[in-house]
């Protein structure tokens, strides 16, 4: 059985391509930016510094070997990552990067055609109008859904335009809009066979348009649980209470409502790790509040010491496939409070590990922030929890899980 797997960026495709080697499954892993020899990857290593040198340098997996990985269109996404840089440049960077993954599948699909895999599997929906040019009609299209379909999330993002008046949702957001992308996705589904998605939440968006409970495997994603394990130190519980949360600064992000809610008379510290554009409404309003830190991009290295030093795990976003970051705070000890969007409320127990809430129920955001400032002895139970959920969720266990599925989708359309 020879299955290739194609991802024009990163995500977690890396772990996708372990498990099918692990189980003999593996063709090829195909890429853009990849850290191997002879590639302009390599070479570009030469002329970086820094938190960007980290993060060119670790696309790499060391599982795999070299010549398992193929690169298409490197260029074009070395320059997309720089493009995403400047926040003033979105709208033209969207459309590159949507034609950039476009061209990235056309050679792809290529590939497939000349070497005849089992099954090629693709990331959402930039792979359409090439899937439909795969000469072999027995080779089996998968799927790998890392985020809720486009119209699905426009009409949440839409709901929370009309609850709030906040029209920047839309301009911050504008591809949800878009009906050619739309549409894109939409026929993208059309072609594939079966789907790969990570929680309860990207499964019904996917069933909303019309794919069969039998073409879905609901594999969640893992967590590294030795680079994010709990502090060794005990908290110091007479400390304000300091809330964590990873991500961009975006509307969708629900950053609107959780900065609103920090800024009311709570004795909290609230740090921010991801990237913001200044000239933005949410940081301009927010800066100068004592109790709010814009920490800006935070790289992984240090990022595992940042969940450490904090107390609690806070994601309040309108639309994630398995927010990845509440796996591993969760695998670092620290309780969430997240929406029913993030994926990752799938394996979160009210009391018991953290919190789940409606994400346009502020009041309810501001309780459970409460809760935890006034059960500060309790936290530490819902640390161990948090931690024991995680194990469950380990990268390991992924791999295991993800190639089960894959192999059931192969050995069914056979």
């Amino acid at each position: 059985m020879k299955i290739y797997v194609s991802h024009p960026g990163k995500q977690h495709s890396f772990q996708l391509a372990v498990a099918l080697k692990k189980s003999n499954m593996l063709g090829l892993y195909i890429t853009s930016v990849y850290n191997k020899r002879k590639s302009l990857t390599r070479l570009l290593l030469r002329f970086l510094t820094g938190d960007t040198y980290k993060k060119v340098y670790s696309r790499k997996c060391d599982f795999l070997d070299d010549y398992e990985v193929c690169q298409f269109n490197e260029l074009r996404v070395i320059l997309t990552l720089f493009l995403n840089k400047f926040p003033r440049f979105q709208k033209f960077s969207e459309r590159w990067n949507f034609m950039t993954e476009s061209s990235f599948y056309g050679k792809v699909i290529n590939l497939v055609n000349k070497d005849n895999p089992n099954a090629v599997i693709v990331y959402n929906g930039y792979a359409k109008k090439h899937l439909e040019n795969l000469t072999n009609r027995n080779i089996i299209k998968i799927m790998d859904v890392s985020i809720a379909e486009r119209r699905y999330v426009q009409h949440i993002l839409q709901k929370e335009i009309e609850d709030t008046g906040i029209q920047k949702i839309r301009e911050q957001h504008f591809s949800y809009w878009d009906e050619s992308m739309i549409k894109y996705d939409a026929e993208s589904v059309s072609c594939c066979d079966y789907f790969l998605v990570p929680s309860t939440f990207v499964r019904n968006s996917l069933l909303s348009v019309g794919v069969k409970t039998s073409q879905i495997k609901v594999v969640p994603y893992g967590v590294d649980i030795s680079q994010f394990s709990p502090s060794t130190e005990n908290k110091d519980i007479t400390k304000r209470l300091s809330l964590l949360y990873v991500g961009s600064v975006t509307y969708r992000k629900g950053m609107h409502r959780l900065l609103e809610v920090i800024s009311h008379n709570i004795e909290c510290d609230l740090y921010l790790a991801g990237t913001f554009d200044s000239q933005s409404d949410l940081y301009i309003k927010y800066k100068d509040n004592p109790k709010i830190h814009f920490l800006g991009f935070v790289t992984r290295d240090k990022l595992a010491d940042l969940y450490k030093s904090c107390d609690i795990f806070v994601l309040p976003s309108f639309c994630e496939g398995m927010a990845m970051v509440g796996l591993e705070a969760m695998g670092s000890g620290l309780p969430i409070i997240c929406t029913t969007y993030t994926g990752v409320n799938d394996v979160v127990q009210n009391g018991i590990n953290g919190f789940v809430y409606d994400a346009s129920d502020s009041k309810k955001l501001e309780e459970h922030i409460v809760w935890f400032i006034n059960h500060r002895e309790q936290i530490f139970d819902m640390s161990v929890a948090a931690r024991q959920t995680a194990l469950s969720y380990s990268w390991e266990n992924y791999h295991i899980r993800v190639a089960k599925a894959i192999k059931e989708c192969v050995i069914k359309q056979n």
